[in-house]
């Protein structure tokens, strides 16, 4: 197969990068993995006990578990990837478990972890399926090798070569204590021009690739590939700056709310390869739909009203920054977004800028409107969670919302939690407006099988394709 984008590292805690993940995931594994659907379920660890005060976790290792240097999976082994952790460069430790205090051996095959506060979503996190922030190191390996070159975890596929930039080569691990891979061997083509991977493909030269809409459409036609849509949890969404006004007053953002019509967009945008989506994203089942939200279905008229009360019977003029060129669809995207507003009397200037400069006014709060992406969370609490620093201060009904549900005692209950926090914020239409989930498309040789991309684009599914 061929990826886009080569790794950076092959350490699971040395990079930040989303496109790093893709690699990890094929040889390591976290205590916990999440399903396509958003389900929990155990992997290293047979299942965990949580505390009354929900700040203890006890986990149970799993039996017979070996890495792939033959060593055996302990609890020292978690303990020592945990504490390891704190030292990632990128800060991966306080992105994923800001609540962690210390990780203990409680023996041979017990791991219980100390939380200083409540946090419901610590659970989801260590059941990430990019195994970002949670992947089990080998202590022996780690620190008599370099993981930045040397995967040794304990998932299906096994490293058997590395050529930086170039090649990844990874074969059967005969000893796994899950399911089996179905193919012998998978080699990893790092090819950074989708037109080339186009052509490998119908040349024969690679069996799977993941092209953007255009490559898509260059292989519908084939009789020889396979091409397939499939939606992530990625979400593309617009920031408002609610301490400049006209932002600060909420029937101001509720009208900008009405006024956009999400189905619309993402025709418009990416070709119809985007769902509509609102905070939490429509790929997680228990999640509402915009229709089940207040202020996310369009309404112009309503919109135009609210303008009118508001104080702005003509509308306003504003700006919407944004990065130029970040994709296939973004361009499209904010125009769309500009031809919008403009029916309800919200006149936008576009503003395309560079990564440094539109970093800078998002993160010091020096804009307006601002457009924003964000891959995809383990943890659902993140699609909600307002950013610090880029807006006003959140709104006391949101923040007893938000403390709450790191309290939830149960999954069952954090998914309630979390869905009163997102019509919560849709009502205030604060700190953003969630406007689309993107899609993916992965093309491949016919007659493969077991192609299945879930919405968190995790590779893990390589494990069951297999001719036949």
């Amino acid at each position: 197969m061929a990826e886009t984008t080569a790794p950076t590292t092959l350490d699971p805690q040395g990079s930040a990068y989303f496109a790093d993940r893709f690699a990890w995931q094929l040889a390591y594994e976290c205590l916990l993995s999440t399903t396509a659907d958003g389900k929990v379920e155990p992997a290293l660890a047979s299942g965990y006990e949580r505390s009354a005060d929900g700040l203890t976790y006890t986990f149970n290792l799993k039996p017979n578990v070996k890495f792939h240097n033959g060593e055996a999976l302990t609890a020292d082994d978690v303990v020592y990837t945990f504490t390891r952790l704190k030292d990632s460069p990128d800060g991966i430790d306080e992105a994923m478990f800001p609540t962690l205090v210390e990780t203990t051996a409680k023996g041979p095959s017990v791991v219980e972890f100390q939380l200083k506060s409540p946090d419901a979503g610590f659970i989801n996190n260590m059941a990430n399926p990019l195994v970002w922030g949670c992947a089990v190191m080998n202590k022996k390996a780690a620190t008599s090798s370099n993981p930045a070159i040397a995967m040794v975890g304990t998932g299906p596929w096994k490293q058997d070569s590395y050529r930086a930039n170039s090649e990844l080569k990874l074969a059967r691990n005969g000893d796994y204590w899950g399911t089996k891979t179905k193919s012998e061997r998978l080699n990893i083509l790092y090819v950074p021009n989708i037109s080339t991977q186009v052509s490998n493909l119908q040349a024969e030269k690679v069996d799977l690739i993941f092209p953007d809409v255009a490559g898509s459409k260059a292989l519908s036609g084939s009789d020889k590939v396979t091409v397939d849509k499939a939606a992530t949890d990625s979400t593309i969404f617009m920031q408002i700056n609610n301490l400049q006004k006209p932002f600060d007053n909420q029937k101001v953002r509720q009208a900008l709310a009405l006024a956009i019509d999400r189905d619309s967009l993402a025709q418009q945008a990416y070709s119809g390869a985007a769902r509509a989506s609102v905070y939490i994203p429509p790929g997680t089942a228990w999640a509402p739909a915009p229709a089940d939200l207040p202020n996310s279905t369009q309404d112009i008229a309503k919109a135009k009203q609210l303008l009118s009360e508001a104080g702005y019977p003509d509308g306003f003029s504003t700006s919407l920054m944004y990065l130029s060129g970040y994709d296939g669809g973004t361009n499209d995207l904010v125009a769309a977004i500009q031809d919008q507003l403009a029916k309800v009397g919200i006149k936008v200037e576009l503003e395309p800028l560079e990564v440094g400069a539109w970093g800078e006014k998002l993160t010091t709060a020096k804009y307006a409107l601002s457009w924003n992406a964000q891959s995809y969370y383990s943890n659902p609490f993140q699609y909600v969670q307002p950013a610090e620093g880029r807006q006003g201060p959140v709104p006391g009904s949101l923040q007893k919302l938000l403390d709450a549900s790191l309290k939830a005692e149960s999954q069952e209950a954090y998914q309630q939690a979390l869905i009163a926090i997102e019509k919560e914020e849709a009502e205030l239409v604060y700190p953003t407006i969630t406007l689309l989930a993107t899609d993916m498309f992965v093309a491949y040789e016919k007659g493969l099988s077991g192609v299945k991309v879930p919405p968190s684009q995790s590779r893990t599914f390589l494990s069951q394709v297999g001719h036949g």
